[in-house]
């Protein structure tokens, strides 16, 4: 286990806060330390080659997925962002050529997206590297260890969906804010 890639808190944690746990805040931190240098490895090459942002080349890569136009509204579920934050989106895709808008044949409330043909070299190019870099990133994770996380990583978004439809949960006590 490499001990430097482990967001640690501090050893008084648990003191500090009653009733939490020191390891699964270290899991979590750790968990969001891992995915956010992952976004920004995944990130570079759609950048360097095309200048696109994350959502830029996903909004790509789920039209491209699909085969097929989708709504704005399904894009943005699968991309898990606000409705909002996918017109702008799209206003930046639409504007670069890169996507049209058109209306829905039977239903006027609803727009459709598709790729253009300047699309497809940018998915085409950039999906092989993409994939890459993730296969050179988990390359030192063995292939049971591998199953085990997914396993584990699927424990945390199932429950972690349950919550979302439930209260936050009350802590179990008052904060112990250290003396300094």
């Amino acid at each position: 286990m490499h001990e430097d890639a482990i967001i640690g808190v501090a050893p008084h944690f648990e003191h500090e806060f009653p009733g939490a746990s020191r390891s699964a805040a270290e899991v979590a931190a750790t968990l969001v330390g891992t995915a956010t240098v992952l976004d920004a490895a995944i990130e570079r090459a759609p950048r360097q080659a095309a200048n696109l942002s994350t959502s830029a080349f996903q909004t790509l890569a789920i039209l491209d997925g699909a085969g097929r136009s989708l709504p704005a509204t399904v894009i943005a579920d699968r991309l898990l962002v606000s409705t909002a934050s996918m017109t702008s989106l799209l206003d930046t895709l639409e504007h670069r050529g890169l996507v049209v808008r058109r209306p829905h044949p039977t239903d006027g409330r609803k727009i459709l997206v598709e790729l253009t043909p300047l699309a497809q070299p940018i998915i085409d190019s950039q999906l092989p590297v993409i994939h890459a870099v993730i296969t050179e990133a988990i390359g030192d994770v063995p292939e049971a260890d591998r199953e085990t996380l997914l396993r584990s990583l699927s424990l945390i978004k199932t429950r972690l969906a349950q919550m979302a439809n439930q209260p936050l949960p009350k802590a179990r006590a008052v904060r112990r804010k250290p003396k300094r």
